[in-house]
């Protein structure tokens, strides 16, 4: 069967001190942690609802030293992928890597220098679809200021197909396989090209109230997005800047 492709199929937080945020998220959305062997070392996964989801990994050297998540975009092959990444402008920060028997990862960015990273799974381990569970992630988005750039890009590689938003009218839902996988926004103020996830919450408010009560400073306040729910962006303690949901 083929590995279901343009979509976001996990989450790396890379960040300075992996047991402070792990507090911090396990506190917030109830996540647990497993640490697993790797090829050069361990591997600290994020679960929710019993299920993986994400993982921890510290800030290597030569990256930003504030916390940053990356989704992983599933494709067929990420060393051609990489390849069609040079040729739109973007960059490899990493090469390929096999990571034992799951699969082949790279670091890359978009042309406009947006970092994220490619997965090749070594077999098709389902759909990648959201769960819409409660403190599992729902919804990727990416922060630019050159929607249509990005825009292009992402189609590119990723296969992707483009929506339009009644809730948002300069809004891009990017969509593959008939399902919506992520969204293209021009935030108001100036920022950095980068990917932001979100996690579903049963209360948009309480979880913000509590995000800020662990040491979160608010980005966006909570508010409405007419038929998708009520939302808000936050950076955690470290800097990682992350969404969270409640569906409508």
């Amino acid at each position: 069967m083929a590995i279901p492709t343009g979509r976001f199929v996990w989450f790396d937080y890379v960040v300075p001190d992996v047991k402070k945020a792990q507090g911090f998220y396990g506190e917030l959305f109830n996540w647990s942690t497993q640490d697993v062997p790797m090829p050069d070392g361990s591997y600290t996964m994020i679960s929710a609802n019993g299920q993986t989801q994400a993982g921890y990994l510290p800030t290597p050297p030569g990256a930003p030293k504030t916390g940053h998540w990356l989704p992983h975009l599933q494709v067929e092959s990420a060393a051609a992928t990489c390849t069609q990444i040079k040729s739109l402008g973007g960059k490899v920060r990493m090469e390929p890597k096999q990571l034992g028997e799951h699969g082949t990862m790279a670091v890359v960015a978009d042309s406009l220098d947006g970092t994220f990273c490619l997965w090749q799974p070594k077999a098709n381990t389902g759909t990648g679809d959201w769960t819409h569970k409660t403190g599992a992630f729902c919804w990727v988005e990416l922060q630019t200021q050159d929607p249509a750039k990005s825009l292009a890009f992402y189609k590119a590689i990723g296969g992707f197909e483009e929506q339009h938003s009644d809730a948002m009218p300069d809004y891009h839902v990017l969509t593959s396989g008939g399902g919506m996988r992520g969204g293209i926004n021009k935030p108001p103020m100036q920022a950095p090209q980068a990917w932001v996830p979100y996690v579903q919450v049963a209360s948009c408010d309480a979880s913000l109230d509590k995000a800020k009560k662990l040491g979160a400073n608010v980005l966006v306040p909570a508010m409405e997005a007419k038929g998708v729910g009520r939302f808000a962006i936050f950076a955690d303690p470290q800097g990682g800047v992350i969404g969270i949901l409640q569906p409508a």
